[in-house]
């Protein structure tokens, strides 16, 4: 089963090197070196390979992620100990001051004025710090069809690792003083211990799920001393948003639209999330909508090829994963939207998040809404 597609088990859906000063002048130079030398008594299946010279003269680790295995970020990080190692102030953060945080439950003291961001996820936790207006130094890559990958700096570096195995020398690398991420995410990282505080201050991000992303964009901005930034997206989402109803609001009188998708030996359909508040803002009369249900991927209703008439209601079906093996069943490929051509791609990408997904999100509703004319 592919996790990225999974929407119970993915926290997604439910679930390289490059210092502005000589490195060797830096505290972090130190550090790394100490991991590396704690790396070094671990034992072999524990090992990272040595460093290898990129063609462009970055540092690379290709047999880090086989060669550490179990050794997770939070226990590098343990294994280098040291009271000068790098604590809960980054470097670039001295002299900035500092904001105390607090949002559902997360506390934290976090640079009021960042210097060196790392993003460790490419959705939430991406999108919270382009919103921020945070320096975005590095994180893992934004794949096609991600529209952040238009926000992201000049000189934006790709994190060694990937989001579900972080690299530790790789994050270190980037001198940052701040990591951002969404909750779904940090979750994962606390249950799996793979990350821990002691790198830099972490900011979890809240709400990338939620039918409530509106408000979770306001506040939190606001907490972090950051409102005009909210008021400049929501602005801009709700000059969007206008121009959308026009463009197809006559198309969807009317209609119904169910919001689904596919992973053989079934399918599911969204209830109560992101996606569907977006649609809903369109005007959009959506099948399955319950705002009873708890927000995420964790509301999905999921129906077995046997029972996919459930959807012959539906003119039009957003779905992820439109070549899952699912959709070859004769039970769905009898549906009248299917039949009709009336099925959108849902991307994956724009399926959570705050107020810029939100804003892309409207371009591929309108794009999915065209169908019907």
């Amino acid at each position: 089963m592919n996790p990225r597609t999974d929407p119970r088990t993915d926290p997604r859906t439910d679930p390289r090197h490059d210092l502005r000063h000589d490195p060797r002048e830096s505290p972090r130079h130190d550090a790394l070196a100490r991991c590396r030398s704690a790396a070094r008594s671990l034992p072999a299946a524990f090992r990272c390979a040595p460093p290898i010279a990129s063609a462009r003269g970055g540092l690379t680790r290709r047999g880090l992620g086989q060669g550490i295995g179990a050794l997770t970020l939070g226990g590098l990080l343990a294994a280098c100990g040291s009271d000068d190692r790098p604590g809960a102030t980054g470097s670039a953060a001295k002299g900035s001051g500092t904001v105390d945080f607090a949002y559902q439950g997360f506390r934290a003291k976090l640079p009021a004025d960042p210097r060196r961001v790392v993003a460790l996820d490419p959705r939430t936790g991406m999108e919270f710090a382009v919103l921020a207006g945070y320096p975005v130094v590095a994180g893992y890559r934004l794949e096609k069809g991600n529209h952040l990958a238009e926000k992201i700096p000049k000189g934006y570096r790709t994190l060694e690792g990937n989001e579900t195995e972080p690299s530790a020398e790789s994050i270190l690398a980037q001198d940052p003083d701040l990591l951002v991420v969404g909750e779904e995410w940090w979750q994962y990282y606390k249950e799996r211990k793979l990350l821990t505080q002691d790198i830099a201050p972490v900011l979890v991000v809240g709400g990338g799920f939620s039918p409530h992303w509106r408000r979770h964009t306001e506040q939190q901005l606001t907490r972090l001393g950051r409102e005009r930034q909210a008021e400049k997206q929501l602005n801009a989402y709700d000059t969007r948003l206008a121009a959308a109803r026009q463009e197809v609001g006559r198309l969807l009188k009317g209609r119904k639209i169910a919001v689904a998708g596919a992973q053989k030996p079934q399918f599911w359909a969204q209830t109560n999330s992101f996606y569907l508040d977006v649609a809903r803002d369109l005007g959009m009369e959506l099948m399955f909508y319950d705002p009873e249900r708890e927000p995420g991927g964790g509301s999905n209703e999921f129906f077995g090829l046997e029972r996919l008439d459930v959807f012959a209601p539906a003119d039009l079906i957003i779905l992820q994963n439109p070549d899952d093996p699912a959709t070859k069943a004769k039970t769905w490929q009898r549906l009248p939207a299917v039949r009709a051509g009336r099925v959108a791609p849902l991307n994956y990408y724009s399926n959570a998040g705050l107020a810029f997904t939100a804003t892309a999100l409207l371009d591929e509703l309108v794009s999915a809404a065209k169908l019907l004319g």
